[in-house]
């Protein structure tokens, strides 16, 4: 089991620098260009692998269309453009905080909809780890704390976290994920192309702001952050209980802060040391604290 917690935190790892690079090409790329070549990129690296899965299990994804369009639509298009039209207002580390409510409303899916029990400790560890992170998004001055356009991007795409991660907690066929995940990329790089066009017409590409970091940044974005993550996230997923792994997510801002610090000189202060603490400490009470059992018995 303990494998699969690390297959999460890895993923976990390799997006806590989407919100960093997604930063760096504001000005250089649109919202729409940035998700269109990222997920295209994914699409190409996949699918000579996944093709004939596809093709094989063609009749199945047809019989579940709706959870297909969901997973593409929700987890691949929405969720990530967000983070790319609130980099324009918000600086990476806020964006990387904000995000980190993601397993929060995993869990409230998972309780409401799939009817799966949250044991009081587990509530008192969600409430620490929110805690950490308020403390180091507030910086202590909750009076000079002024909302942006980003926060409502970054709520948006943390609930779209959420539901795409339950779908794909609650998602059990006779097919690898790797199969779904690369017919739900496709999709979801197809669904961006009308707004490419869209974005493309109106700001055409600066072909001289675009260097090696640029061409780099976006390779990085489309192998790593789309293909591995969300494959080795998914994978952890299937092992392991939503709401003990959604726990693993709270280490986004930890993971980012260190990147904003070592690749863009920003600061650490203390009270972001403090709630990383906090964080830290909500995340291992509550993977220790008991459960019901329900909901891997039902896996079973």
């Amino acid at each position: 089991m303990l494998k699969y917690y690390g297959l999460g935190i890895l993923a976990v790892f390799f997006w806590s620098f989407n919100v960093i690079f997604g930063s760096h090409l504001v000005g250089v790329l649109m919202p729409w260009q940035i998700s269109f070549f990222r997920w295209m990129i994914a699409a190409i690296c996949l699918l000579p692998f996944t093709f004939r899965k596809i093709w094989k299990h063609r009749r199945l994804f047809c019989r579940q269309w709706r959870l297909v369009l969901a997973l593409a639509l929700i987890g691949i298009t929405f969720s990530n453009t967000c983070v790319y039209y609130a980099a324009y207002t918000l600086p990476a580390i806020d964006m990387a905080l904000i995000s980190v409510t993601g397993p929060v409303f995993l869990i409230l899916f998972a309780h409401f909809l799939g009817h799966i029990p949250v044991s009081k400790v587990q509530i008192r560890g969600i409430t620490l780890a929110i805690l950490g992170v308020l403390m180091i998004v507030l910086k202590g001055k909750i009076t000079s704390f002024s909302f942006q356009s980003g926060h409502l991007w970054m709520i948006l795409m943390a609930v779209s976290f959420g539901f795409y991660s339950y779908l794909v907690s609650c998602h059990h066929s006779g097919y690898r994920q790797v199969t779904m995940l690369s017919l739900s990329i496709l999709i979801g790089a197809l669904s961006c192309l009308p707004m490419f066009v869209h974005e493309t017409l109106i700001h055409p590409l600066k072909m001289t702001y675009i260097d090696w970091d640029v061409i780099l940044i976006i390779l990085y974005m489309g192998i790593v952050n789309s293909v591995l993550a969300y494959l080795l996230w998914n994978i952890a997923l299937q092992k392991v209980d939503s709401v003990r792994l959604s726990l693993v997510y709270y280490l986004m801002p930890i993971f980012s802060t260190l990147e904003a610090f070592l690749f863009l000189h920003e600061p650490i202060h203390r009270l972001q040391l403090v709630g990383g603490s906090i964080i830290l400490m909500g995340i291992y009470l509550a993977n220790h604290g008991r459960m019901n059992n329900a909901f891997e018995r039902k896996k079973k």
